[in-house]
C-alpha cells in the first residue's frame, strides 16, 4: 500500500475518533463551564507528563522495532503489557507519597483513585495505539477508541437522571483505561497471542531503551514546549482565563489532528528508508492541508467572536483574542508534527530535541515575564513567535537532511489540492 493511501486511510479512521472527542470536550466544557473545567483539564495536563516521564516513552521504541521489523508483534505485545503494569504502580505509590505529604492540592486527593485509572490507561493506550500504527493498521484502534467516546457522551446526556456531575467523572477516566484495554485485547487477537510469556530479546530490548530514551527527550521537552505555559496560566491568571485558554489550546490542537495522521504514516515510511515515497506522496497532500488549515483559521478568525460563546457556552467569552494569537503557531505545528515524524522514523531523534530547545529558550523567560502582566493573549502571542521560531531550525536541518527544496515544503499548487480531493474521494467509495 503506497503512503499516500496510508495517510488518507489513517485521516478517515482517526477522523471520527477525532469528532468524537471533540463533541465530549464541548459537552464536558458547557456542563462544567469555564473555571471548574479549566482546573479539571489542568490536573489532566498535569498527568499527562506525569505519564510521559513515568513511561519513559518506551513505546516509542517499541514502534519503531516493530516498525522496522526487528522485533515480533507477540513479543513487545507482552512486554508493554509487563511495562504498564509495574510502571503504573510505581507512579501509584510516589503519586500517593506526594498527596500524603501535601505536596499537591486537594483536587490530586480528591481525585486520585480515578487519576490511576487514567495513568494506567493512557500508558496501555500509548503502547497498543503506536503498535498498532507501526503495523499501519488505523481503522480498528480508533474504532474502538471511538466507541468509548461515545458511550461517555451518552451517559453525559443522561447526568441529570441516573448520575450526578462529579460521579460521572469516574467514569470518564475510567473511560481511558477501558480504551487501553480494548486496543491490547483487539491487538493480540489480530497479531497472536501466544499462552508461553516471550519477551523481545536482550539485544532488541536494550536498542528499544536506547531509543526511546532519545524519543523521552524529545517528548518531554516537546509537552513543555505546547503545555508549559499552563501552570504560568494557572499561577497568575483566574480559573475562568485558565479554562478559556485552556480550550483555546485544545482548538489548536484539533488542527494539528490531520498533521499527526500523516505523521502515523510517514514514520514506519521513514523507518523503512523510503524518503522518494515521502517526497511524491506525502508533501502535495501536506502543502494542500497547510492551505485548508489557513482558509479555516481566516473563517473561525471571522466568526469566533460569537462561535466560541455559542459552542463552549457563556463562560468562555475570553478565547477569541488568544485563538487569533495563537494561529501562526498553530500553523507552524501542523508543518512540525510530519517533520518530527520524518527524523523519528530515520532515527534522527536529536533533530527534534533541538527544535524543543529552541522554542523553550524562548518561551520560558519571556512567558515568565509577559503572562504576569498581559494574561493570556500574552501566552497565546509567546506561544507562536516561540514555534515558528523552532521551526525554522527543523526546516533548515529537513533541507540539510534531505534532497527536498524550501519549494517542496511550502509552495501549493492546483494539484495538489486536486490529488487530495481525488484520493479522498476514491478512498471513501472504498
Amino acid at each position: 500500500m503506497s503512503l499516500r493511501k496510508l495517510i488518507f486511510q489513517s485521516i478517515l479512521s482517526r477522523g471520527l475518533y477525532f469528532l468524537s472527542a471533540t463533541v465530549l470536550n464541548i459537552m464536558i466544557a458547557r456542563y462544567y463551564e469555564a473555571s471548574y473545567s479549566g482546573l479539571l483539564y489542568f490536573m489532566i495536563n498535569s498527568y499527562a507528563l506525569v505519564v510521559i516521564v513515568g513511561s519513559l516513552s518506551i513505546e516509542s521504541g517499541v514502534s519503531y522495532f516493530l516498525a522496522s521489523g526487528r522485533v515480533q508483534a507477540n513479543e513487545v505485545g507482552f512486554f508493554s503489557l509487563l511495562w504498564t503494569i509495574g510502571i503504573t504502580a510505581v507512579i501509584s505509590f510516589f503519586l500517593y507519597r506526594m498527596i500524603s505529604a501535601g505536596t499537591l492540592s486537594d483536587l490530586y486527593r480528591q481525585y486520585f483513585t480515578v487519576s490511576v485509572l487514567y495513568i494506567g490507561g493512557n500508558i496501555l493506550s500509548a503502547f497498543f495505539l503506536s503498535m498498532f500504527y507501526a503495523k499501519k493498521s488505523f481503522f480498528l484502534p480508533n474504532i474502538l477508541m471511538t466507541s468509548v467516546n461515545i458511550l461517555l457522551i451518552i451517559l453525559l446526556l443522561f447526568t441529570d437522571r441516573l448520575i450526578s456531575l462529579k460521579e460521572y467523572l469516574d467514569f470518564y477516566f475510567g473511560g481511558f483505561l477501558l480504551q487501553g484495554v480494548l486496543l491490547a485485547i483487539a491487538f493480540f487477537i489480530v497479531y497472536g497471542w501466544n499462552r508461553k510469556l516471550v519477551l523481545p530479546p536482550k539485544d532488541s530490548l536494550k536498542g528499544i531503551f536506547r531509543y526511546a530514551m532519545q524519543a523521552l527527550a524529545a517528548n518531554v521537552l516537546f509537552f513543555l514546549l505546547y503545555r508549559i505555559d499552563y501552570w504560568f496560566v494557572e499561577k497568575y491568571c483566574s480559573a475562568s482565563e485558565l479554562g478559556n485558554y485552556i480550550q483555546v489550546s485544545k482548538l489548536g490542537q484539533l488542527f494539528l489532528v490531520i498533521p499527526g495522521m500523516m505523521a502515523s504514516a510517514v514514520f514506519p515510511a521513514a523507518a523503512r528508508d523510503q524518503v522518494a515515497d515521502t517526497k511524491r506522496s506525502l508533501l502535495p497532500v501536506a502543502r494542500a492541508y497547510t492551505f485548508l488549515c489557513l482558509f479555516a483559521c481566516i473563517l473561525i478568525a471571522v466568526s469566533g467572536y460569537w462561535l466560541f460563546p455559542f459552542l463552549f457556552g457563556s463562560s468562555f467569552d475570553r478565547m477569541y483574542r488568544p485563538f487569533l494569537f495563537l494561529v501562526p503557531g498553530i500553523l507552524s505545528l501542523s508543518m512540525v508534527k510530519i517533520l518530527a515524524a520524518f527524523f523519528s522514523g530515520r532515527n534522527q531523534v536529536w533533530i527534534n530535541i533541538a527544535f524543543c530547545m529552541t522554542g523553550l529558550m524562548i518561551l520560558l523567560p519571556v512567558d515568565l515575564i509577559v503572562i504576569p502582566r498581559w494574561g493570556i493573549d500574552a501566552a497565546a502571542i509567546t506561544s507562536s513567535f516561540a514555534y515558528l521560531s523552532g521551526l525554522g531550525l527543523l526546516i533548515y536541518l529537513f533541507l540539510r537532511n534531505t534532497s527536498f527544496s524550501i519549494r517542496d515544503l511550502i509552495l501549493i499548487n492546483r494539484s495538489d489540492i486536486a490529488e487530495s480531493v481525488g484520493l479522498l474521494k476514491r478512498s471513501l467509495r472504498r
